[in-house]
């Protein structure tokens, strides 16, 4: 079922201009690729940097540290990434919100080149410490632009190929992890000589990046619900969608502007407390899990599910949360991933130590139940709006209720939500 509407989706698409798809492409290699980038590239250079280490503390110090000592400063190496990608999803929910989708995707490429210039001149440099710093803002660009990737084209996409353009970001991350693959071989950039230009590879894409989006418009319902700019809102819907009848999908956004007034942007805090929507914060938590606890991150298995796991997470925040609530979503969404990859990455040793070749049974048994879960809980959200969606989570979120008054206590907002 799912091939046929997609084929259907992109048989619509037609119609449309090609602007949108453009956009997706031009935020995936900002956004998405980078992280599969910077996932599978540090893989191959790993005995030249250690061999790197050892020389520089040689040359420093007279003596080269112990075997255990290389491979602990290697492991920071490495682990930092992930330290620095939690950074950058903590700061994309504020910077999205107050600089625009566009100008916040724009700032990401500043860590991108900052990691690129440290890590390609640490061997003219003599400092395998730049390596550190260097991968530690390679993950700041990493948490923040895949978080404002996602949220900036879901919000950019009509309803009706919302979830195909959230296939260009899953398809960014693999692309990016099979290109970080590919440079690293020895045939290519994964010799001694070169693993300071495969390291700097980043700039290129954030260059490219840096220099194309500035001629794209910023997200048609940033600029109506957030910034109140109907005129800019109308332009860029143009832009990105052609010139055919769009009043239909613009009213949907007027609609959502209207139950969220004069609601400010909410912040994780608010996910955690606020009634209506308990069941959107439960449901992205389970599923954000999924794409951790599949296995693929830690084994190469189970890719088709993985992808779909991607697919499904790229589309989520976007499909189940309002206005107002979508960057703090997206900024959960980010630090949930980066936490549970690296108490992964910590743990899958002693599992696999533990359980041997029947380790994959956790994830199998999680993946199972999430996928019960979908089934039975998860409203479908293909074809409806924000508000038809939250309606349907609101029979879950004040079950039993024939009618219920939403009360947003920080604004006294008022939205009336009517059940049958």
């Amino acid at each position: 079922m799912a091939v046929p509407a997609l084929f259907a989706a992109f048989i619509s698409c037609q119609k449309m201009s090609y602007n949108l798809f453009l956009l997706a492409f031009v935020l995936g290699i900002g956004g998405a690729f980078q992280y599969g980038l910077q996932i599978s590239i540090i893989n191959s250079p790993a005995e030249y940097i250690k061999s790197f280490i050892r020389e520089t503390c040689l040359r420093r110090y007279g003596s080269s540290p112990s075997e255990e000592m290389i491979t602990l400063m290697w492991s920071f190496i490495v682990s930092i990434y992930s330290i620095g990608g939690l950074l950058g999803s903590l700061s994309a929910g504020y910077l999205s919100v107050r600089f625009g989708r566009k100008k916040a995707m724009l700032f990401a490429d500043i860590p991108s080149l900052l990691s690129a210039a440290l890590m390609g001149l640490s061997q003219l440099c003599g400092s395998f410490e730049m390596i550190l710093v260097g991968r530690l803002f390679a993950g700041v660009c990493g948490g923040s632009a895949l978080n404002i990737h996602l949220m900036y084209a879901g919000e950019s996409a009509p309803r009706h190929v919302r979830g195909l353009v959230a296939v260009t970001a899953s398809t960014a991350i693999a692309t990016g992890k099979f290109v970080g693959f590919a440079l690293g071989l020895r045939e290519v950039l994964g010799v001694d000589a070169l693993w300071p230009i495969l390291m700097a590879v980043n700039a290129l894409p954030a260059l490219v990046h840096l220099l194309t989006l500035p001629f794209f418009p910023d997200s048609p319902r940033y600029l109506l619900i957030d910034k109140k700019d109907k005129e800019g809102c109308i332009k860029a819907v143009k832009w990105l969608w052609g010139d055919g009848d769009h009043m239909a999908e613009i009213d949907d956004m007027m609609a959502e502007q209207e139950a969220t007034r004069e609601e400010k942007a909410k912040s994780m805090c608010d996910l955690f407390r606020d009634r209506p929507v308990r069941w959107q914060f439960i449901t992205l938590f389970l599923v954000c899990s999924c794409t951790q606890l599949i296995g693929s991150n830690v084994v190469c298995v189970l890719l088709f599910s993985a992808f779909a796991a991607y697919y499904m997470l790229c589309s989520l925040p976007t499909e189940i949360f309002i206005q107002s609530y979508r960057p703090a979503a997206y900024v959960f969404n980010g630090s949930i991933n980066w936490i549970q990859l690296f108490i992964l990455g910590l743990l899958f040793p002693f599992i696999v130590e533990g359980l041997g070749s029947f380790c994959f049974i956790i994830f199998l048994t999680y993946c199972l139940s999430m996928a019960i879960f979908v089934f039975l809980v998860m409203p479908e959200t293909k074809g409806k709006t924000i508000l038809q969606v939250m309606e349907e989570f609101n029979c879950l979120n004040y079950r039993g209720k024939k009618k219920q008054t939403i009360l947003e206590q920080s604004n006294c907002s008022v939205v009336t939500v009517t059940r049958l």
